[in-house]
């Protein structure tokens, strides 16, 4: 009987992804399942009895394989005029995204005979980044016209617009650099630089759905989809200290090299191996308040 609960759960999950994650999960799916079996028996259950239970407690599947598959989000029904307007306010932005990567180089060349021809680059990475922000808005937010539920729709355009101002950060992070290129703010661009990232991090892990999960039942899959969940917003948590602390770290560092002089830059860098320990740290109490519970 147990091979024959073993080929039902292989048969569960024949479409989901070939990856670790889900075959750690189908195997502790599989001895969890197989261990509840021998406990029904125990109980007094019929074979029969056992393996119905059993199977039972696993609970509804499919969603769980979407989950493991990526994000699955699904499409509302759109009326025939609604597919039309968004087919048009797609090409819109798709026009206006092409246009600005066309014309992104053009602010090097009007500029090349000016005093700001040496910042000029930084116009061109600020132009990429609108472009790319507004692909990025413009998929995020490709169906919120076919929404019925205004939360929701507020919720879809809110993750979007956070998740396009992360991306142009991360493209435009380097222009700190670029345009504080006079002394003595050129010491301290890399701490903005390292600033715009961490805010596109933080902005990055915000846009994601990380609300706490209810249970619908008390199977293995709603269990498993809870723990998930929490992990997730644990993660969020860890990610938004950890860029924090690595800006602040450059922060410090910066400031201890104007202040001390450049000549002690290579004592200084031991500040970066007491964040990567700080890092490590943080993750082991992380790791440990999760084991605990």
């Amino acid at each position: 009987m147990e091979h024959k609960l073993r080929d039902y759960i292989e048969s569960l999950f024949a479409t989901a992804p070939k990856t670790h994650q889900a075959y750690e999960l189908k195997e502790e799916i599989i001895r969890n399942t197989i261990e509840r079996y021998h406990d029904l028996l125990a109980e007094g259950k019929t074979q029969s009895e056992a393996y119905n239970l059993a199977i039972a407690g696993i609970g509804d599947i499919n969603e769980l394989i979407e989950a493991l598959g990526g994000e699955v989000t699904e499409e509302p029904v759109c009326t025939e005029e609604q597919l039309e307007s968004i087919k048009y306010r797609r090409s819109i932005f798709k026009a206006i995204a092409v246009a600005l990567y066309v014309l992104c180089f053009t602010p090097c060349i009007l500029l090349d005979a000016t005093p700001i021809a040496d910042i000029s680059p930084a116009f061109m990475f600020f132009m990429i980044s609108i472009a790319t922000g507004l692909l990025i808005y413009s998929k995020k937010t490709k169906y919120i016209i076919c929404e019925q539920d205004a939360t929701r729709a507020s919720e879809i355009k809110r993750n979007a617009i956070m998740r396009a101002v992360a991306i142009g950060l991360f493209i435009s992070c380097v222009t700190p650099c670029i345009m504080l290129i006079s002394p003595p703010l050129v010491n301290i661009s890399p701490v903005f630089m390292f600033i715009l990232i961490a805010v596109g991090i933080v902005l990055c892990v915000l846009s994601k759905d990380n609300k706490a999960y209810a249970k619908k039942d008390d199977t293995m899959v709603e269990n498993f989809k809870e723990w998930n969940s929490n992990k997730k917003r644990t993660s969020v948590l860890y990610k938004i200290l950890v860029a924090v602390l690595w800006v602040t770290t450059s922060v410090i560092f910066v400031y201890i090299t104007i202040a001390t002089g450049l000549i002690t830059v290579s004592v200084t860098w031991i500040i970066f191996l007491v964040a990567v320990a700080l890092q490590h740290l943080m993750r082991a109490i992380f790791d440990y308040t999760e084991a605990s519970k």
